[in-house]
């Protein structure tokens, strides 16, 4: 494998439900130097638009995400110095790989720019969504309500992210596919890079 000079950051995204973490922690277990950060476990600290609908509106901007904790501790590691979790505490060493599951991709320009080589998981909706479904102990209320809202805007929001996100993306994968499969499709791109 190519010895990198500074941490080598893979940014993995998808719509909720498509895959994006379980391929992130499948990919650090198959390369020999890597660790994850993850996007969600920043959503303390992060700054999202209130009312998505207005946002998307607006032009569907990314970079109104403002994630400082998350930008700084990305940045760290990048540069070959340690991290606290924020998550759990615990203390994250630099290393040769950061997987990054990174929703927002390179559309997202604080935590965008340094990311090395992203990938984009490219799951159908209905798949998606059935996924986020069958991972919560849902109620038939929450289902119905998880559903309606899908409806009242949320495709379009998912079909903008999907445009945003997939067009800056250096390698598309099938969200059909089992993870262990995605991950290694990944191994294979990042082993071949010179």
């Amino acid at each position: 494998m190519v010895i990198q000079q500074q941490p080598f950051v893979v940014g993995i995204s998808s719509v909720s439900g498509g895959g994006k973490t379980a391929t992130a922690r499948k990919l650090a277990t198959l390369l020999a130097n890597a660790v994850t950060l993850c996007f969600d476990d920043y959503d303390d600290t992060n700054m999202h638009p209130e009312n998505r609908q207005e946002w998307l509106q607006q032009g569907g901007d990314y970079n109104a995400w403002k994630t400082p904790t998350l930008t700084k501790d990305l940045k760290t590691l990048k540069s070959g110095s340690p991290i606290t979790s924020i998550f759990d505490g615990s203390h994250i060493s630099p290393a040769q790989f950061i997987i990054f599951d990174a929703p927002l991709g390179r559309a997202h320009r604080d935590t965008g720019r340094f990311i090395d080589l992203m990938v984009f998981i490219d799951t159908p909706l209905d798949v998606a969504m059935a996924r986020r479904l069958l991972r919560h102990k849902c109620s038939i209320e929450s289902i119905k309500e998880s559903l309606s809202s899908y409806l009242r805007g949320g495709r379009t929001i998912y079909l903008h992210f999907e445009r945003q996100v997939k067009e800056k993306s250096d390698l598309i994968l099938d969200g059909c596919l089992p993870v262990d499969d995605l991950a290694e499709a990944i191994y294979a791109r990042l082993i071949q890079k010179p």
